[in-house]
């Protein structure tokens, strides 16, 4: 394999998806399921060693719930970054708020919505 260049796409890609994927709480072994690849598959685009095709970055992208622009840059904007972290908390408070609704539901109602998301997950 040729030797990269300081800043080349391929080491900006891995530097930002590690940071990004961490951001999200996710694992390496998450995003590679989501994106129905195997974790060694996945790691070699952190690790530089490989690049996603177009349609895989764009999925990485939705993944981590960012612009692909984000993943490729080679400086990172701290507000864009401070957009992102934002994004995340807003999301995590949302979770957190339906959540506790869940807890009031009765067995049935809990069981239905358990049905869906099991479903909704299988989908993906």
């Amino acid at each position: 394999m040729p030797k990269r260049k300081i800043g080349s796409v391929d080491e900006n890609l891995g530097r930002n998806l590690i940071f990004f994927r961490k951001l999200a709480g996710l694992t390496q072994q998450q995003v590679a399921d989501r994106l129905n690849l195997n974790r060694t598959t996945y790691t070699k685009y952190e690790t530089g060693a490989s690049e996603p095709s177009i349609e895989i970055l764009k999925a990485l992208a939705v993944i981590l719930e960012v612009d692909v622009s984000l993943l490729l840059t080679d400086e990172m904007d701290p507000d864009l970054v401070e957009d992102v972290i934002e994004g995340y908390h807003h999301s995590a408070d949302r979770f957190f708020s339906v959540w506790k609704q869940f807890d009031d539901l009765d067995e049935q109602e809990r069981r239905e919505i358990e049905e869906m998301l099991d479903t909704f997950s299988k989908k993906k």
